[in-house]
């Protein structure tokens, strides 16, 4: 009896789980396989890495285009100064449409990476009067025309870099179909095919690559992300600040204007019922 329950638990010496070359364990190790391969070729063909080379691509387009009409406002109103201030209004309206193409970015920002970038609030000028002074004297309109500067080098850098990542992978991965090409079409090159080695190392480098790039492409448009909430979203921590308070004083300027209105207020109606009450004794 105490032999048949012995029988019945696993064998001395062996592991209570499934042993190595049980369907179980290969099922286990196929699915851990699967796994760490979906982690790998994930980024690859995930949707968000190719909206982001998208939107890294059309940064440059963007870049360009603010870049250009910036520039070309900012120095025509600047040579023009000295003609009684001829070219103010053209500074004016080289920092509108750097507001103006804010905007358009926050949009593509939304679109592409589906990052919402508030609008930066309205800079508070109480010394300055009119909208153009306020233009002026706007710390959002100058990060708006700093952006459309700094677009355009950052969108070609950025270029840059995805391109190389994204291309040297594919160029590793795609090197034995040009050495089958080489062979089969008996192209007369001053070169041999490459030695099968080489195209298993080849081969080996682009997969490796390939989720490098992704990543890198993530990490760039991370990047960007943060730079457009500094200069066309709300800004840093201390911006924040600042803008807290000169809406502290603001709100200290339009109470004080409040009880300075009501006290004035009951005086005329304490000095009114005064007088009538004067004429009534009369």
């Amino acid at each position: 009896m105490a032999d048949s329950g012995a029988g019945a638990g696993p064998a001395a010496g062996l592991p209570a789980g499934p042993l190595p070359g049980s369907s179980s364990g290969l099922r286990s190790g196929h699915g851990m396989l699967t796994g760490m391969l979906l982690r790998v070729a994930g980024p690859v063909v995930s949707a968000q890495t190719w909206l982001a080379v998208i939107h890294l691509m059309a940064g440059l387009v963007s870049g360009v285009v603010a870049f250009g009409l910036v520039v070309a406002l900012g120095v025509l109103g600047i040579s023009t100064l000295w003609f009684f201030l001829a070219g103010l209004p053209v500074l004016v309206a080289a920092l509108w449409l750097g507001l103006q193409l804010g905007r358009a970015e926050r949009a593509r920002f939304a679109v592409t990476l589906g990052a919402q970038i508030p609008a930066p609030p309205a800079t508070l000028s109480p010394g300055a009067r009119g909208r153009m002074w306020r233009l002026l004297m706007s710390r959002k309109a100058w990060r708006h025309a700093a952006y459309a500067l700094l677009r355009l080098p950052l969108s070609l850098a950025e270029t840059i870099i995805v391109t190389a990542f994204w291309s040297f992978a594919v160029a590793m991965l795609g090197l034995p179909l040009f050495a089958w090409v080489l062979i089969r079409l008996q192209w007369h090159l001053d070169m041999a095919p490459p030695r099968p080695g080489l195209l298993a190392v080849a081969v080996l480098v682009g997969v490796i690559l390939l989720p490098v790039a992704a990543r890198v492409t993530q990490a760039l448009a991370a990047a960007d992300i943060a730079v457009a909430r500094y200069l066309i979203g709300p800004g840093s921590q201390a911006d924040m600040t600042v803008r807290i308070g000169e809406l502290e004083q603001s709100r200290a300027r339009a109470v004080g204007s409040a009880e300075a209105e009501r006290r004035r207020i009951e005086r005329d109606l304490h000095d009114g019922a005064q007088q009538q009450i004067g004429r009534a004794h009369v």
